[in-house]
């Protein structure tokens, strides 16, 4: 793992969006590369800090002064089965994405897809080091709002220049994450937390 690596490229998407969309658009970095070198460090950030955060910080209940802690064993569950179900679903995700965007009369690289799948999640996954504080964890989602955005100038850097279409590329996207992340929120309370910690 190069850590040069990823804050370069973590900042660089962050803050020099379009020449960085371009840059990584155009390496010859594979989807195991792109896996091994990024987005499977970056994702420790917020399944460890959602982690440490609610099994062991715990958090607030509302009008009282009762911390809860998730069960330790509850916990370890959660942040592996969630780890390994978004490194798969990153990966159908780009398929659905590419699939997607080729209906529209564009042509994209499922490495290309991959990248735009992957990258720009940088910030949701930076920001999920809000978790280590559960009380400011609800700020997550400004992490999510940049990453749209992020995905939005990807599409009209690397597929769409015009801008078009982004939009509608856009709407695939969430509509395919938010399935994902309910899918994923009811296997989560079926098999994990309803088991007694």
């Amino acid at each position: 793992m190069d850590l040069r690596y990823i804050i370069d490229t973590a900042g660089g998407i962050l803050t020099n969006t379009q020449v960085t969309w371009r840059t990584l658009s155009k390496n010859n970095e594979s989807i195991v590369d792109v896996y091994r070198n990024y987005f499977l460090p970056i994702l420790i950030i917020p399944v460890i800090g959602k982690f440490v955060g609610f099994s062991l910080v715990g958090y607030s209940l509302p009008y009282t002064n009762a911390v809860v802690h998730v069960p330790f064993k509850q916990g370890v569950n959660e942040l592996l089965l969630t780890y390994f179900l978004v490194v798969i679903f990153v990966y159908f995700f780009a398929y659905i994405l590419k699939k997607s965007i080729e209906r529209l009369g564009f042509v994209i690289s499922l490495n290309n897809s991959f990248k735009l799948a992957a990258f720009s999640s940088t910030p949701l996954c930076l920001s999920g080091m809000l978790f280590l504080f559960p009380g400011f964890s609800q700020l997550v989602i400004f992490g999510a709002a940049y990453a749209i955005y992020l995905f939005y100038q990807g599409v009209i850097e690397i597929v769409d220049e015009s801008g078009n279409k982004a939009i509608s590329i856009v709407v695939v996207a969430i509509g395919v994450i938010l399935s994902f992340w309910i899918s994923l929120e009811l296997l989560l309370n079926s098999f994990v937390r309803s088991i007694p910690g």
